[in-house]
């Protein structure tokens, strides 16, 4: 499940349909989770965990194997092959709806030219120290991703301060320093952020994020006056 945590696949819930099936995995990767037992685990519907499942098994993280069942039904065999990641595994493609970073467009040979200005030049008048009018200092915007709590992964805390930002609530100081309060000590950080992302929540909630992957219930419970300690500021 490690190896599943820290392998970045372009997708919160792709990444969270990954982690759900190292769980259920045994020593040598095989697992045969149904698509409706993922599903309801994920909290996601069976469409999305077969769409997530061929993107994976196109990225080579998995290898699907079809199994006929004694009674005419087939099942999937999954084998992780996690290990086998690295430089020849299949980027995520233009299909993958995950938050990242877009790749930077080649600059061209019109942005380096040099502006000349037809205006006078106006040579500065000298002036004592003392007397040179003071300027403030243009304040500096904060970026969360510089504080990133240290048990979350980069690519999971990325894409959390992005779900954030699209939803016009944006992190500010304050607000990372309260969750990687409430996260700290938790058993599966990443497991909490990737919850909230995939419920469209503005909060973190460790407490329903159980061991093994599962929820306590489906959203927050709202007379829990705790959880206003984790965005208070954002109210």
């Amino acid at each position: 499940m490690v190896k599943a945590m820290k392998t970045k696949v372009g997708n919160p819930l792709r990444k969270l349909v990954l982690i759900k099936l190292a769980d259920n995995a045994n020593d040598v990767g095989e697992c045969w989770p149904s698509y409706q037992h993922i599903a309801d685990q994920c909290e996601i519907d069976r469409s999305t965990v077969r769409r997530h499942i061929k993107h994976l098994e196109e990225q080579r993280l998995l290898k699907i194997e079809n199994r006929d069942g004694p009674k005419g039904n087939s099942s999937n065999l999954y084998l992780l092959t996690l290990g086998c990641v690295g430089t020849e595994s299949t980027p995520v493609g233009p299909k993958s709806t995950g938050v990242g970073t877009q790749p930077t467009p080649p600059v061209g040979p019109e942005s380096t030219r040099t502006s000349h200005s037809f205006e006078p030049v106006i040579e500065p008048v000298e002036q004592l120290v003392a007397d040179a009018p003071s300027t403030k200092k243009k304040a500096t915007k904060f970026d969360p991703l510089t504080c990133k709590p240290a048990n979350v992964s980069e690519q999971v805390w990325a894409d959390w301060c992005q779900h954030r930002k699209e939803i016009r609530k944006p992190l500010t100081k304050t607000t990372c320093e309260r969750q990687a309060k409430t996260l700290a000590g938790h058993h599966w950080p990443d497991a909490v952020i990737i919850q909230s992302i995939s419920n469209g929540w503005t909060g973190l909630f460790p407490d329903k994020v159980v061991p093994g992957g599962k929820t306590v219930s489906n959203g927050p419970d709202f007379y829990d006056q705790s959880w206003r300690t984790d965005t208070s500021d954002d109210l």
